[in-house]
């Protein structure tokens, strides 16, 4: 397990930027996509999926920013 941990590449840029902007990110994206916004069934459940992915990667910049687009992209939200 050793080696193949130090085999696997260390994203440091993600993880200064984890440290330094994964909080606001995940406030905004939390709002955004929170289930109790939406009306329609469909909407919900799709909010409801992404608001539980990004609660899930709330430490993780990168991965936030690409559910940051999922969620303007699969939702019905105004930029």
């Amino acid at each position: 397990i050793r080696e193949q941990i130090l085999e696997e590449e260390i994203d440091f840029e993600n993880i200064v930027s984890s440290s330094l902007l994964a909080k606001s990110l995940y406030d905004e994206l939390k709002k955004i996509c929170h289930p109790d916004r939406f009306l329609n069934e469909q909407d919900i459940n799709k909010a409801n999926e992404l608001f539980q992915l990004v609660t899930q990667n709330k430490g993780d910049y990168n991965k936030l920013l690409s559910l940051k687009e999922r969620i303007y992209r699969e939702l019905p939200i105004n930029k």
